[in-house]
């Protein structure tokens, strides 16, 4: 499983910085490796539903791929029981992409809900993927 699945949330969703890539040391790549492996094999995710969280791809997602979502954010802490985790998000995110616009993101994405929580983790995703990095 890619090692940089959803590091948007968690670097929350998990690649979020605005004004230059995220760069992940090592030791957090491997623990995002582990997260997602784990969540993976948790929800028996199929071969397709892999291949499209691979290509962060989360457009029409299914159940089991809402889910993942779910599992990975909770897993890194920005989740919990549905509920966005604000002071985790704001420790691990703005050490990426600093205090003032990882507020921004909060500001813009912490009301959204969605019918359950894994719904509800990919809907932040999505929202949260706006303030992701954009590659040079």
């Amino acid at each position: 499983m890619n090692s940089y699945i959803v590091i948007a949330l968690s670097a929350l969703f998990v690649a979020l910085a605005v004004a230059s890539p995220v760069e992940l040391n090592e030791d957090q790549k491997a623990l995002a490796k582990q997260h997602g492996e784990q969540c993976a094999a948790e929800l028996k995710l199929t071969e397709e539903e892999v291949a499209k969280v691979k290509a962060k791809d989360f457009k029409n997602p299914t159940e089991n791929i809402k889910c993942f979502a779910n599992c990975f954010f909770e897993k890194v802490g920005t989740l919990k029981d549905g509920e966005l985790q604000e002071d985790v998000v704001l420790e691990k995110l703005g050490a990426f992409i600093g205090e003032e616009k990882t507020k921004e993101a909060l500001a813009k994405c912490r009301s959204i809900k969605g019918e359950n929580k894994c719904e509800t983790a990919v809907k932040l995703h999505t929202c949260f993927e706006e303030f992701k990095p954009v590659k040079a």
